[in-house]
C-alpha cells in the first residue's frame, strides 16, 4: 500500500491513502454544506431571520400581555358531575360550591371549592377532582346524626364533625344523647361516636348517654344494657377497643354487674373499680 511520508498525525503516526482520501471526503462534504446553507440564506434565508426578529420585538414591546397571558382562560366549564347526594339537591351542590357553568376554568379552584362545600352541615366529606379540557367532578359523602343534645326540652342534632344538623325531635330521642356541659367537646365527642359507629355499630347502638370527663380527660360513656360507666381515651380510638369491651362484656358479666366502672383508657387493659360490696355479698 502507497503511504504519503510527507503527511504523519501528531503523534507521528503515518496517514495512509485510504485515510487521506477519507478526510478529503469528509472536507468536500463540509464545505459542500455550508456552501449550500450561505446560498439558502442568499435566497429564502434573511427573509426568515427578518421575520424572527420582527417577532421578537414584537413580542418583546408588548411583554406585558405576553406575561399575562393564560391558556386556561380559552376554556370554560361545561361539564359538572356531582355524585353521593341524596338529601341534597344539583342547585344546592352547586351554589354551595360557588361555581357555575361557563365560568373559566382558570378561576375553577378545587381546594376552594372543597373548602366552600364543607361548610354545608349536610357534607360530611367532599372530593373534587378537576379533568382536562372542561369537566369538573364533585363527589360528595353527606353527614348523618351521630348524638343530640336536649336542653331546656330543646334538642339539637349534631353531625360526625360537630355540626348542627335540622332534625325532628323524634330523631333526636333515638340518638346518643351528650351531656350539656361537654359542649365545649362537642367535635371530640362527635367524632369518638362516629368512629364507635364504624367500627362497633352494635355496641353505639347501646350508647345511652356520653359525656367528656375533664377530671379524667376520657369520654365517658354510659350503655343502655349497664349500670356502671365506661372510660374511654381521649383521642386515638381504635376497633380494639370496642372489641375489648365486648370481650369483656360478654365473659365477665357477673363481675360487670356489681362494677360501677370500667376504665379502658389504656391500650390493651381494662380495670374494673368501683365494686358493689351488695351485690357481691348476694
Amino acid at each position: 500500500m502507497y503511504l504519503n511520508q510527507n503527511k504523519t498525525t501528531f503523534l507521528g503516526r503515518r496517514i495512509g491513502l485510504n485515510e487521506e482520501q477519507r478526510k478529503r471526503a469528509r472536507a468536500k462534504k463540509m464545505k459542500s454544506g455550508v456552501g449550500h446553507a450561505c446560498s439558502w440564506f442568499r435566497r429564502r434565508g434573511w427573509i426568515f431571520c427578518l421575520l424572527l426578529a420582527a417577532v421578537g420585538m414584537t413580542l418583546w414591546h408588548f411583554r406585558f400581555y405576553v406575561q399575562r397571558f393564560n391558556p386556561l382562560e380559552f376554556r370554560y366549564l361545561q361539564i359538572v358531575e356531582i355524585d353521593g347526594n341524596r338529601m341534597l339537591t344539583w342547585e344546592d351542590i352547586m351554589q354551595g360550591a360557588q361555581v357555575e357553568t361557563g365560568m373559566p376554568m382558570s378561576e375553577l379552584n378545587a381546594d376552594s371549592v372543597k373548602a366552600s362545600l364543607l361548610q354545608i352541615p349536610l357534607i360530611h366529606s367532599v372530593e373534587v377532582e378537576k379533568r382536562f379540557p372542561s369537566f369538573l367532578k364533585i363527589h360528595v359523602q353527606e353527614a348523618t346524626p351521630v348524638a343530640s343534645v336536649i336542653e331546656e326540652g330543646k334538642a339539637t342534632v349534631y353531625t360526625e364533625r360537630g355540626l348542627v344538623l335540622p332534625m325532628a325531635l323524634t330523631l333526636a330521642l333515638h340518638l346518643p344523647i351528650v351531656a350539656p356541659e361537654s359542649m365545649d367537646k362537642i367535635a371530640t365527642v362527635t367524632e369518638f361516636l362516629s368512629t364507635m359507629r364504624k367500627n362497633a355499630p352494635l355496641l353505639y347502638g347501646k350508647v345511652s348517654q356520653v359525656a367528656w370527663d375533664d377530671a379524667d380527660s376520657a369520654m365517658e360513656v354510659f350503655f343502655s344494657d349497664a349500670a356502671y360507666r365506661t372510660l374511654f381515651p381521649s383521642s386515638g380510638w381504635n376497633e380494639s377497643q370496642f372489641r375489648l369491651y365486648d370481650s369483656l362484656r360478654k365473659g365477665f358479666s357477673g363481675d360487670l354487674r356489681c362494677a360501677g366502672e370500667v376504665d379502658l383508657r389504656f391500650d390493651g387493659f381494662a380495670y374494673i373499680r368501683d365494686f358493689d360490696k351488695r351485690c357481691l355479698n348476694g
